[in-house]
């Protein structure tokens, strides 16, 4: 018995229901298990992110500036130099340097500043196979042109690149401030190293560890070295300049040796 019009249009509206049903179900189910794979897959590259991550460049800029009052926060302990304990006991402003104060405008007690901070750099260097760096007129010019204008600004943050150029590279740069105490090279040397303790050796360095690993980079040659004060006397800023700069992606294996006699 064969369908009427009626009968004939009812069953193609039915299986066009079904049929549309049906898609749209299977595309809703597709679309959420799209998504939860995407959110899975995201989860797990997060985890997978690797702390160690390559620096974009052998100076890497500090995001933010840093005003005097976040400095006790960088600071394990404030030790007073009176103590005459540390890197180096005695200075001799007088040895292994070509610095003169006539040649770039230093005062004598920023002379025996910076000789003692390249004394107390080359002791720090020594257990890490690093060679010995020579005190640079130059260099010197270039850290206490920065020293001074973060004692006007108050702000510790690195120097921007031109002011560190010699058209060749990007120089390295280390800072330090000191709140109401004095600023000794020893002091300022002690506290570089002790980024040492996050490093993991044999792979390339991070932001917190920089000021670690350019100083016992062992292809840095020279260091220029500054200090000034803040208007206020409370504030003293120092700077040290490096030649050939560190923290130069792939290169860390084999300038930043584990020190000698560790295992």
């Amino acid at each position: 018995m064969g369908l009427t019009s009626t009968q004939f249009q009812l069953c193609l509206q039915s299986y066009w229901y079904l049929w549309l049903t049906n898609s749209l179900s299977g595309l809703l189910l597709t679309g959420i298990g799209i998504g939860v794979a995407a959110f899975f897959m995201k989860k797990f590259r997060g985890k997978k992110k690797s702390p160690y991550e390559r620096l974009p460049s052998a100076t890497h800029n500090t995001s933010r500036t840093v005003s005097p009052t976040d400095i006790n926060a960088f600071e394990v302990t404030r030790e007073n130099s009176a103590t005459g304990k540390g890197l180096i006991a005695t200075v001799n402003p007088r040895t292994n340097s070509t610095l003169s104060t006539s040649s770039i405008g230093l005062s004598e007690d920023n002379e025996a500043f910076a000789l003692a901070t390249v004394q107390a750099i080359n002791a720090a260097r020594r257990p890490y196979e690093a060679q010995p760096v020579q005190l640079s007129d130059q260099l010197s010019e270039i850290a206490q042109r920065w020293a001074d204008q973060m004692a006007r600004t108050g702000k510790l943050e690195h120097s921007p690149q031109e002011w560190r150029s010699l058209g060749r590279q990007i120089l390295g740069e280390n800072y330090f401030a000191s709140f109401q105490a004095p600023l000794t090279g020893d002091k300022m040397v002690r506290k570089w190293l002790k980024e040492g303790k996050r490093y993991m050796f044999g792979y390339d360095g991070r932001k917190d560890t920089e000021n670690f690993t350019q100083l016992v980079w062992r292809s840095t040659k020279e260091v220029g070295v500054g200090r000034a004060r803040s208007e206020d006397g409370n504030w003293s800023y120092g700077v040290a300049i490096f030649d050939p700069p560190g923290n130069i992606p792939n290169q860390y294996a084999e300038n930043v040796h584990l020190p000698a006699g560790a295992n």
